[in-house]
């Protein structure tokens, strides 16, 4: 009967060992839910700022666009210098594709040229 009461007691204690550790995985699962929940809250406001900004600054372009549109229009000192041919160093800038960042600007320098990184020493 000691055997039997003693073989009872230790299953009652791992099982309620595993319900502890049960319990504190619910526990950090919540958390990381409710971690995740307010990540999830800040990115759409985040989001939605974003939104609001490239809304203003499309906003802001068209109106420049129309504005330049129609001072080419009614303007006939500016109509003549927007049909003017750009010059040739101008011209040719249209020629290389846009940059898209600090490398890609550098790399279409002239090695003699090239700017240092910032922080980098100069060369004389």
């Amino acid at each position: 009967m000691g055997l039997v009461i003693y073989v009872q007691c230790n299953d009652l204690k791992a099982a309620k060992e595993r319900a502890a550790r049960a319990e504190q995985a619910t526990r950090d699962r919540d958390d990381t839910l409710k971690t995740l929940m307010e990540a999830a809250t800040r990115n759409k406001k985040a989001a939605a700022k974003l939104q609001a900004a490239r809304d203003n600054i499309a906003a802001t372009l068209t109106e420049r666009e129309n504005l330049i549109e129609s001072l080419q229009h009614d303007d006939p000192t500016i109509r003549t210098w927007a049909d003017t041919a750009l010059p040739d160093a101008v011209a040719r800038l249209w020629e290389h594709p846009a940059v898209t960042g600090a490398d890609d600007y550098r790399q279409r320098l002239p090695s003699a040229h090239a700017l240092q990184p910032a922080g980098g020493s100069a060369q004389n």
